[in-house]
């Protein structure tokens, strides 16, 4: 039988090679990239998340066989951070995992005994306070020294045995009631205990991780699990043999007080153990990322490995697509010491074109691939402005969050911390023209001067001019066949010369005398 099932298992890990979970990313996702150790890194800001669609970007990505690996995908997605040697080990893991089908198999198997739905709770033990010690709990240990001082006078003296009743009833009340206690790890405990089991099998398979420090984090998580043991997070068993074993053990625990020592015990351990639950949590959860990695690259999507360069404001992606859009047009870009303008209608383009370079950018330094045929650039730090929400709930006006937004970017421009690319579309959209390209022209120019990467994305034409200096100009266009609009969705060089904005609203039947006027006042007639 437990062949025939590794088989089955086994046949449906083949076939879901090369596929994701493709499930909505889960809000517990978030714990481990909260209260992670380490701290290095530029955390992914809520804007640029927000921007670009990082949840359905997640979920398109999460290749993981178990919720220790996703929520370490998570982690390494939203704070990236990783140096070079680490991102080549990853390639190099991922690259052992797709060309060696059997030292996969073996991993798979081990990864999937984490992906219950309770493996997502076990971060919550990161925590330097898991729960307070009570007062009474000093108490607790006299009432036990009691009663053990009780029962051994009731052995010479008899009659003592009839007045056991009372410490029991008071013990069992206590008992009972530390049972709330327990309830929050009724998840993380028994989750960790097996994330300790797995790891131990995966530090003894032949593959190409670092185990340094793995053996003597395993061997000082040996308490937690003896005293884990003494704990049962109410299993009662099948049987009813089982569970008459399982009462019989609780009203023992509950006169001696054992599991309420055991909980508080094993609270504190847990305590001192953060590095090592950490420690294990990132080497299992490696392991599940390069096999992500490896599936995502599995798939039928042209992806490539990037090149980074010296510092310095360079950035070439060639034939590069948005992996979220099914038949997406590819585009190339070429940006050398000046920032680069896109002019263009709605829906032609532009906000896509800007997330494709956001997208393969952040997983060019975090998961080393690209949906390119060739990504070169230095380290980048990443910011974004392309979706901007006003906030009616605190009475923010939509300029405002554009204002926020922006002053935001232009903190990270002076702070002197690394070479940023920002993707910017659409400056001020929520004020009047003439003031919005006065300040965007300025802004970009302030931002420019840093020596920044700046992609902008704009309807005014006007800007094109103003900043034709520092910025390279490209575009994309449009065309009317037999009155439909079409577009080709190709970025091409140099500024745009066209508009389709009155042409729209003639094919949407607006009435002629509207078109006419309108026509007249752009022609200045």
């Amino acid at each position: 039988m437990r062949l025939r099932n590794n088989n089955k298992r086994l046949s449906e890990l083949r076939r879901r090679w090369g596929h994701g979970r493709k499930e909505d990313p889960h809000p517990q996702n978030e714990a481990y990239a909260a209260l992670r150790l380490r701290t290095t890194g530029q955390p992914l800001s809520d804007q640029t998340q927000n921007d670009l669609d990082f949840p359905a970007l997640f979920s398109f990505l999460d290749h993981t066989h178990s919720r220790v690996g996703q929520q370490y995908l998570y982690d390494q997605l939203v704070n990236p951070g990783a140096s070079g040697s680490e991102l080549q080990d990853l390639d190099n893991r991922a690259r052992f995992f797709d060309g060696n089908p059997s030292k996969r198999a073996a991993v798979q198997l081990l990864l999937q005994h984490l992906d219950h739905s309770d493996a997502r709770y076990i971060p919550r033990l990161l925590s330097s306070a898991l729960f307070p010690r009570p007062t009474w709990l000093k108490w607790a240990a006299i009432d036990t020294a009691f009663v053990i001082l009780f029962l051994a006078a009731a052995l010479v003296y008899h009659p003592l045995i009839l007045w056991l009743w009372l410490p029991f009833a008071i013990n069992l009340v206590i008992h009972l009631r530390n049972k709330n206690n327990t309830l929050p790890f009724l998840r993380s405990f028994p989750q960790l205990n097996k994330l300790i089991r797995v790891t131990r099998k995966l530090a003894a398979q032949d593959i190409p991780f670092d185990t340094r420090g793995i053996s003597e984090s395993l061997a000082r998580l040996r308490g937690f699990q003896r005293k884990f043991r003494r704990l049962s997070f109410g299993q009662t068993g099948g049987s009813e043999l089982e569970q008459v074993y399982y009462w019989l053990l609780e009203l023992i625990k509950a006169f001696f007080l054992i599991e309420i020592h055991t909980f508080f015990s094993l609270i504190h351990e847990l305590e001192n153990s953060r590095e090592d639950i950490d420690r294990i949590f990132r080497f299992t959860g490696s392991i599940d990322q390069a096999l992500s990695v490896a599936s995502l690259r599995a798939a039928d999507r042209q992806t490539c490995t990037p090149v980074f360069l010296p510092p310095g404001r360079t950035l070439h992606l060639r034939d590069a697509c948005h992996p979220l859009i099914p038949d997406c047009v590819t585009n190339s870009l070429l940006i050398e010491n000046r920032g680069m303008l896109i002019t263009g209608s709605n829906m032609s383009g532009k906000s896509t074109f800007l997330r494709t370079v956001g997208v393969n950018t952040l997983l060019a330094q975090t998961l080393f691939t690209c949906f390119a045929r060739e990504y070169r650039a230095p380290w980048l730090r990443l910011y974004s402005s392309i979706r901007i929400n006003d906030n009616l709930l605190e009475g923010k006006s939509y300029y405002f969050e554009e204002v926020t937004v922006m002053g935001q970017l232009i903190e990270t421009a002076d702070d002197g911390k690394g070479l940023n690319l920002y993707l910017i579309d659409e400056v001020f959209r929520g004020t009047n023209t003439v003031e919005r390209i006065a300040a965007a022209r300025a802004i970009l120019s302030y931002m420019d001067q840093r020596g920044h990467l700046l992609l902008v994305a704009t309807h005014d034409i006007e800007l094109s001019v103003f900043l034709a200096d520092r910025f390279d100009l490209y575009h994309f266009e449009e065309t009317f066949r037999k009155d439909q609009l079409c577009f080709d969705h190709l970025l091409k060089a140099g500024p745009l010369h066209t508009r389709n904005a009155i042409r729209l609203l003639e094919l949407a039947g607006y009435p002629p005398e509207i078109i006419r006027e309108a026509n007249q006042a752009v022609s200045g007639k």
